[in-house]
Parts: C-alpha cells; structure tokens; sequence
C-alpha cells in the first residue's frame, strides 16, 4: 500500500499580522480549517488555520525565497470569513485596508485578489516546484517494506 503522508493542521505558526504583511507583493494563503466562534481569551471569534506564503518584494518573488508560515492563525473577523470556503483549497491575495463605514471605527484589513498575470504565474510556478520537491523526496524515502 502506497503512503498517503498528510499534515495534521496544527496552530504552530502564530498569527497572521495584516500589518506587517501591508506590501507584500502576493501572500499564498493554503487554508488548513476554518472554526466559527473558537474560544480564544478575547472571547470567541472565527478562526482560520492556513499555511502562509509570503513574498514580500518582488526580489523575494523573482528569486523564490518566500516567507513560510505552516499552521498561521487568521483571526480578524473579515479576513478569517472571507476564506470559511476556501478550506482544502489556496488563494492568491495581498492585504489592504479600507475606510470605516461608521464615523469613529477603525478600517478594517481585506483581502484583494491577485490579478497581475506575472505575479500569478510566478507563484504558481514556485508551488509547482515546491510540490515536486516533496513528491520527489517522498519517492526518494526508503521502503521498509
């Protein structure tokens, strides 16, 4: 029988910081579980676990040294509901931040699609590497069979 190695979707990877991630070029969010209203001790609020893929210059996206995050929590409300029905799957995204609708709030962070063609095409080209790296190593492992 052939292994079927899988990640246990674990929260060792912190949590996502809108802020810090403000200019990245492109942040490859693979989505792991989405958990409505999980406690946390700020009171419940929905919750994402991801991989996070950051390339925050376009150096970084041209030479393929992303910033990686495995297990990242994603807990600001708008960010974490925006991706409750990406679970099992990845979406390419920079974060931004948009005025208050009510006098006196705060902006709220939001993701924004990717839709420079270029940028699009260079992710995807390092996930592909990425994953036949690990397909690669996973044939290279010993039987013990």
């Amino acid at each position: 029988m052939p292994l079927n190695l899988m990640d246990i979707p674990t929260a060792n990877g912190g949590w996502f910081k809108p802020k810090d991630n403000a200019d990245a070029v492109a942040i490859l969010l693979e989505v792991k579980q989405f958990d409505r209203q999980r406690p946390t001790p700020n009171g419940p609020k929905d919750s994402v676990l991801a991989d996070v893929t950051v390339f925050q210059t376009h150096d970084a996206l041209s030479r393929q040294a992303p910033e990686v995050s495995k297990g990242q929590r994603i807990e600001q409300t708008v960010l974490a509901r925006d991706l409750e029905t990406v679970v099992g799957g990845a979406v390419l995204v920079t974060v931004t931040q948009v005025p208050p609708s009510k006098p006196g709030a705060h902006p709220a962070w939001v993701w924004k699609q990717v839709t420079d063609m270029g940028i699009r095409n260079q992710v995807v080209a390092y996930a592909e590497q990425r994953d036949a790296a690990i397909q690669s190593a996973v044939a290279d492992a010993p039987s013990f069979d």
